[in-house]
């Protein structure tokens, strides 16, 4: 067995292990390995690592020290397939990004100051930067505050991101099709008027009432539904062939599992 450090931190309402990038192989086949192995992954419980059984919970944090002076880290997001051997780096994730800051001040990559560490963020992904504001007083980390949202249990300091011209993370355009709305022809369902926004990541916009939901639903009662998370996963799948990710809508959950 060979030792890898690691963090697990959460960040907004998901979870993930962050990892040092020199620790890891520059071989992506190799690194994928030990990404999934480190989860638990192929396997819908993730019994046997750290992986949590649901996608909010099966992230990892790639993050090193900047080598230039643009921005103090580099930051790479990589989310596991729980039941699959897969590891996607199609775009990022906003919870995650929120705890990359404490990641590296915590590991000594940035310099504190107080009362708030600025941590410049560039994502690999998106190749996109981010600003993350920590709260640093007395020079250290400060994880206690009143600070609260939907989906996470208790309160806690707040983390306040801004990301630098974030339109086109992966398109280059802030609406992929230069159109408001599009019609997207759901195989088996019906067409349906929607919006494409590209802005930090690629989004598909639909109408809740276009999937017999009023748009108050909490996420157990969706989650709960495995035909509504099918129909929805078509809708994405169709999406994502629209925005030239993959050429096949069935295949969207391995081949672009993150995005849109």
């Amino acid at each position: 067995m060979k030792k890898l450090e690691c963090s697990i931190f959460r960040g907004g309402t998901s979870k993930g292990v962050f990892i040092d990038k020199n620790n890891l192989p520059s071989e992506k086949e190799k690194c994928d390995k030990i990404l999934l192995s480190l989860m638990g992954s192929p396997d819908i419980r993730q019994i046997d690592g750290l992986g949590g059984a649901t996608s909010t919970t099966s992230k990892v944090a790639i993050v090193s020290k900047a080598e230039g002076s643009d921005y103090d880290v580099d930051y790479t997001f990589a989310q596991v397939s729980i039941d699959k051997d897969i590891v996607s780096y199609k775009g990022n994730c906003g919870n995650i990004s929120s705890a990359v800051g404490p990641y590296a001040i915590e590991k000594g990559m940035v310099e504190i100051t107080s009362p708030v560490t600025v941590v410049r963020i560039y994502n690999t992904n998106t190749k996109k930067i981010i600003y993350s504001h920590v709260e640093t007083p007395n020079g250290e980390i400060n994880y206690d505050g009143d600070f609260s949202i939907a989906g996470v249990p208790g309160k806690s300091s707040v983390i306040k991101l801004a990301f630098k011209e974030p339109a086109g993370s992966m398109t280059g355009k802030l609406l992929p099709t230069g159109n408001v709305t599009d019609i997207l022809d759901i195989p088996d369902y019906k067409s349906l008027e929607v919006s494409f926004v590209d802005s930090s990541n690629p989004l598909v916009f639909i109408k809740a009432e276009d999937v017999n939901l009023n748009g108050t639903e909490l996420p157990e009662e969706i989650d709960s539904s495995k035909e509504l998370l099918a129909l929805l996963e078509k809708i994405r799948g169709v999406a994502a062939v629209k925005l030239g990710f993959i050429s096949d809508y069935r295949k969207s959950a391995e081949e672009s599992p993150g995005v849109p």
